[in-house]
């Protein structure tokens, strides 16, 4: 044995019960009426060995009932005022550094009247990652592109737009969302009433780029809405 071999610390691996009640302790503990950091875009949070051995539990946050905690923090952090009426919209799928990403859309509206997005990878590189903003935007459709987190001398992943929403009109069913070069269509999720797609071929966005259409159960469009980045 070398001297390095002597001296480096013997590795155990962390204990899930533990790491699930140590989880829990975090969040119990954690005080919202101190101030917080505005975060804009997508934020990866870095914790020490021991928080991040537990968020590599898979679905413990899911099983303890923590992530709408988490998702209400996030609303708070990228908003200027209070945010409420915050619920799930839809999830959505898509491909990147040869992983599937699954991504969740929560909603809420801040006291300036503003709609506030937060989009939660729950089980992202590094454990639950989260990306936001808060803005004068419609809700039926609108648009956002994820971003992958990685390390410092890693390639970025390509991010990957989508489309979200919340249709305002009855009876819609499907949402299909086209534009050049793609048209794809998603049934509106019947637990949230919102929907969520990823649109892989879109790799970049300028004026108008889509129309999303909404359709009743006959196959009739009965609304339509513009996407621009304008």
């Amino acid at each position: 044995m070398n001297t390095i071999e002597r001296f480096r610390p013997e590795l155990h691996p962390l204990n899930a019960e533990w790491s699930a009640d140590t989880l829990e302790t975090i969040f119990s503990s954690h005080d919202p009426s101190q101030p917080r950091r505005i975060a804009k875009g997508r934020r990866l949070a870095l914790f020490g060995a021991a928080t991040a051995g537990v968020f590599a539990v898979g679905g413990v946050a899911y099983a303890t009932g923590l992530v709408p905690g988490l998702v209400t923090d996030e609303l708070d952090a990228v908003s200027p005022s209070g945010v409420s009426n915050v619920h799930e919209v839809a999830s959505f799928s898509t491909g990147s550094d040869g992983k599937t990403h699954t991504f969740e859309i929560w909603r809420g509206t801040n006291e300036d009247g503003q709609t506030c997005t937060a989009v939660l990878e729950a089980r992202g590189n590094f454990g639950p990652e989260f990306g936001g903003s808060c803005g004068d935007y419609p809700t039926d459709a609108w648009f956002d592109a994820t971003s992958v987190s990685y390390k410092i001398n890693e390639t970025p992943p390509p991010s990957t737009y989508f489309v979200y929403g919340e249709p305002a009109l009855d009876g819609v069913e499907t949402v299909r969302v086209s534009g050049e070069g793609f048209e794809h269509s998603v049934a509106i999720d019947p637990a949230t009433g919102g929907y969520a797609v990823a649109i892989p071929e879109l790799e970049s966005v300028s004026g108008h780029f889509a129309t999303v259409e909404f359709i009743d159960a006959d196959g009739t469009v009965v609304g339509t809405s513009e996407l621009s980045d304008r």
